[in-house]
């Protein structure tokens, strides 16, 4: 993904969920690769975590009959971050509302980053 299909699919998101405070595009590497709007202060910690919790939801999906990972939320009282695999080599983080439904975000984004590659 390069920085206009970023630009491209934080726009698309931004008119279906206008709660998104922020977005970040992590390579399984954990480098922060591209970045829009309020994520986190310090970008290699972030996306270390975000790789590193990624690994570890693949690890325990495959014990569960192969059931893939779609999605990662953590949730405080504020804010929640959703990780979402975004292709074989990275995912992308959204910073949103604690009370976002995150599930149409999930179910929508590998859709419209497979019509931005195309």
């Amino acid at each position: 993904m390069n920085q206009d299909m970023f630009d491209d699919l934080n726009a698309q998101l931004h008119v279906m969920s206008p709660e998104i405070h922020g977005a970040a595009l992590i390579s399984n590497e954990g480098a922060v690769i591209f970045q829009e709007g309020e994520t986190v202060a310090d970008q290699s910690i972030i996306g270390i975590a975000g790789a590193a919790v990624m690994r570890l939801a693949e690890h325990i999906s495959a014990g569960l009959a192969e059931c893939p990972v779609q999605e990662i939320s953590v949730r405080c009282d504020r804010h929640a971050a959703l990780f979402v695999p975004v292709g074989a080599d990275a995912l992308l983080m959204l910073v949103l509302s604690a009370d976002t439904d995150t599930r149409p975000l999930a179910g929508a984004i590998p859709a419209m980053v497979s019509a931005l590659s195309q």
